[in-house]
């Protein structure tokens, strides 16, 4: 039986009755297909290739965790602006691949630098001829105390233009270092003599001539009538603190003194007036170089009636030191 076009309509077919082999290649059109209706079991293995997927309809969403591998990704593909901020930790950088060129101006600062790792050799030298360029120039606020040691001074690098009025003292001038042509020749006063010369100041004491006295009284003293610890230092004089009253008997005009005076390290003095307040120049005095052997003097100085004496002494006091009256004139 014939049928005319048409005549077959949809609910003239019975279920099921539209096999495979009643459907001709390529009669299913996407058209036919209602959405959703092919599942993913229908879809062969290898049956969607790369010219079947649409431009980006592959995202973030449909990729398996660790499906893009290294080989899936084009060289130069991962840019600068597919970096999240601070992915690149440093587990990540290779061994050695952050070279000079890396480092951006200024960007290695102190608490970067491990504690040691400045070593001499990372150092940049510069020869002793050249003169390195210090703007501003350090001041000596800036140099700690003590920091310039003798190994940092070249030779004859400090000339006198560098030091400052009275820079150096007693203590900085190393024994025998003032020998007798690097001395000024100085006469005394015409009504006086030199009595002794204070290392602690660098200066002569001058006293009077000696005037004739009267009967000398010796006295045999069996040890040292004060010591270092008998006087007071601290630069000043110290009027009527020599007291002689309990040794010498009244009437004596004048006295025999033994000065002695020992320090290997400090350099001290010691001075002795009839009556500083009158003339600070009528003194006798020890003195005492450090490492020199004992320091002794003889000294006769007039005495008042009261026996008393004035003395000063320096800023240091000496390790040892001993005073004796030997005896007296009337």
């Amino acid at each position: 039986m014939s049928l005319n076009p048409g005549e077959v309509k949809t609910e003239n077919i019975a279920n099921g009755a539209v096999t495979t082999p009643k459907i001709a290649d390529e009669a299913v059109t996407t058209a036919k297909l209602k959405d959703g209706v092919v599942k993913t079991e229908k879809i062969a293995t290898g049956a969607v290739t790369g010219s079947k997927i649409g431009e980006a309809q592959i995202y973030g969403s449909k990729l398996r965790d660790g499906a893009v591998r290294a080989e899936k990704i084009a060289a130069g593909a991962v840019t600068t602006s597919k970096i999240g901020e601070a992915q690149v930790t440093a587990s990540r950088i290779q061994d050695k691949a952050i070279t000079t060129e890396k480092l951006a101006n200024s960007a290695v600062t102190t608490e970067k630098i491990a504690q040691g790792s400045v070593t001499p050799a990372k150092l940049s030298f510069v020869p002793p001829a050249v003169a390195r360029p210090i703007t501003p120039p350090v001041t000596s606020d800036e140099i700690a105390d003590g920091a310039v040691t003798s190994p940092k001074l070249s030779t004859k690098a400090v000339t006198e233009a560098k030091l400052g009025d009275a820079a150096v003292t007693w203590p900085k001038i190393s024994a025998g270092s003032i020998t007798p042509d690097k001395l000024i020749a100085v006469t005394p006063p015409a009504d006086t003599e030199v009595a002794s010369f204070d290392v602690a100041t660098g200066q002569f004491k001058w006293v009077p001539p000696a005037v004739p006295v009267g009967l000398y009284v010796p006295r045999r003293a069996i040890d040292w009538d004060f010591v270092n610890t008998s006087f007071t230092w601290d630069g000043a004089a110290h009027i009527n603190e020599l007291d002689l009253s309990s040794i010498v008997p009244a009437g004596a005009i004048a006295v025999l003194l033994r000065l002695s005076e020992n320090d290997t390290v400090n350099p001290a003095s010691l001075s002795i007036y009839t009556d500083y307040t009158v003339c600070n120049r009528d003194a006798g005095a020890v003195f005492v170089t450090p490492g020199a052997p004992t320091n002794q003097a003889h000294i006769i100085i007039p005495i008042d009636s009261d026996r008393l004496l004035d003395y000063k002494g320096t800023l240091i006091m000496p390790a040892n030191l001993g005073l004796v009256v030997l005896g007296w004139f009337i």
